[in-house]
């Protein structure tokens, strides 16, 4: 029997408030994250700021490996099992976190060793391995928050530590000290932060302890088996790129130009998946309304994507260079005009991290692996064609990504409409065209407008038709 309409709107209204704090949590994290970005680079200056981002990228790809997908797959499940199941969920998720976490803080470790010649880079690879399991059990405790729909125990336990670690941060570093003793600081408070979850956790939501099932780990360890293999091909697709950069134009300001780059729209695309994450069990609860729920969340997942998108990428053409290098400094203006440029990345991630909540909710693993494998593949085409025709930039590298992006989405949508979850024609003529229209105006392809008035007319027509867009969606939901 198909939900009532009170029912669905006392549904949505579970998950915007859930989606509301994780947002809190997130917008919180941002501003933090900008000021912290912001200073520390102006601290360190771009080349010690390039071996930092660089040092870490190793960790970070190898953490997006070790959950396992077990975020994701805990909220797609959550809904349909039984109280006993679901603590046997979480006993069991955690010994594979703390397993897997161990085995790739290993891997970290020999990567330092055998992978990076520099001595001192070595070091810090080295000192943040542990942020693998350090950080992959305090994502879990997250996870676990929200799939309670408790998203506030999230907001309570990240927000104190983040500021902490900050600080220290900044601190150190505008003491002068050395990049190592940084890294252990901040090591220092992601331990801490992860006893506050696992106290709050026990606290606030009972009893928790490694319980090993092998029943349920193989449910684990199958079911996470395709979304492991995709956050590792995200990981190539993000960080990963760090590595690239490193090897094919060495460890000078174009490393450090490349992390501030990467951090931004790293930094934007995992608020968004952390924010997106709270509506998954909505976007899963079983009823016979499934598919409408799901064509709705696409539908103002693409408008709002694109048109915000197409804004913000306007809006910095015009700021992002005068302010990254009023922020930062003169040797930071090759990172703003890199940003400028290559801002439009964030639409086509955007999407991917929104589009990959419909086909796990529909447990279309392969498919979201596949449109993956098809991004990345075309990434690595791309490098390899420059590299080999001796043509290798970093406009080059992050056009390549935006390639890889986009081949993802187009992928995602075309097995999204096998499904039923497909946007109308109206839907994508319409959004293209005005999107088209108002970028083309904003970046001065109309001869005989102002250009700085052209910008921003094209900028206030996109939030218009975000605006409108958002109100006959609100008024088409019963």
């Amino acid at each position: 029997m198909a939900p009532t309409p009170s029912a669905r709107s006392r549904h949505a209204r579970r998950a915007l408030h859930n989606t509301s704090l994780q947002g809190l949590a997130q917008a919180w994290y941002l501003l933090l994250r900008v000021v912290y970005v912001v200073v520390f680079a102006r601290l360190l200056g771009v080349e010690a700021y390039g071996h930092y981002n660089y040092a870490q990228t190793w960790y970070l790809i190898v953490l997006s490996v070790a959950g396992w997908g077990t975020h994701e797959w805990l909220l797609s499940r959550w809904q349909r099992v039984d109280s006993w199941r679901r603590q046997a969920l979480l006993d069991t998720g955690l010994s594979l976190r703390i397993l897997l976490g161990g085995a790739g803080t290993l891997l970290v470790l020999l990567c330092a060793r055998f992978l990076e010649p520099d001595a001192r880079l070595q070091w810090l690879i080295v000192i943040y391995a542990q942020g693998v399991l350090l950080r992959s059990l305090t994502a879990w405790f997250q996870a676990l928050f929200t799939s309670h729909e408790r998203s506030e125990l999230v907001l309570y336990t990240s927000v104190p530590i983040s500021l902490l670690e900050v600080a220290l941060v900044l601190g150190l570093a505008w003491s002068g000290q050395e990049l190592p003793v940084i890294a252990l600081a901040q090591t220092a408070c992601w331990w801490l932060g992860l006893a506050i979850a696992w106290l709050t956790y026990r606290g606030k939501l009972g009893a928790l302890r490694p319980r090993f099932q092998p029943e349920v780990a193989r449910e684990f360890l199958i079911g996470g088996a395709l979304l492991a293999s995709a956050s590792a091909l995200l990981a190539w697709m993000g960080p990963g790129m760090l590595v690239a950069v490193r090897h094919l134009l060495g460890e000078g300001p174009p490393l450090g130009e490349a992390a501030f780059v990467m951090q931004v729209v790293l930094m934007l695309g995992q608020a968004l998946r952390m924010i997106s994450n709270a509506a998954l069990p909505f976007l899963t609860r079983p009823g016979s309304d499934i598919t409408h729920r799901q064509r709705g969340f696409a539908t103002r997942s693409w408008y709002l994507t694109l048109y915000l998108g197409s804004a913000g990428y306007l809006l910095g053409t015009v700021i992002a260079p005068a302010l990254v290098r009023g922020l930062l400094g003169e040797p930071f203006e090759p990172a703003g005009l890199l940003l400028a440029r290559f801002s439009w990345i964030l639409i086509p991630l955007c999407l991917i991290q929104t589009l990959r909540l419909l086909l796990i909710g529909r447990g279309l693993y392969r498919t979201f692996l596949l449109s993956l494998i098809l991004g990345a593949l075309a990434l690595a085409l791309a490098l390899v064609i420059c590299t080999l025709s001796g043509r290798v930039s970093l406009d080059i590298l992050f056009a390549s990504l935006g390639l890889a992006y986009s081949t993802s989405v187009g992928i995602m949508l075309w097995a999204l409409s096998r499904i039923g979850v497909s946007l109308l024609p109206g839907t994508l003529g319409r959004s293209l065209l005005i999107c088209a229209a108002s970028l083309s105006l904003g970046l001065g392809f109309w001869p005989g407008v102002p250009p700085v008035a052209a910008t921003w007319s094209s900028i206030g027509l996109l939030l218009l038709a975000t605006l409108c867009q958002w109100r006959r969606q609100a008024a088409a939901v019963p």
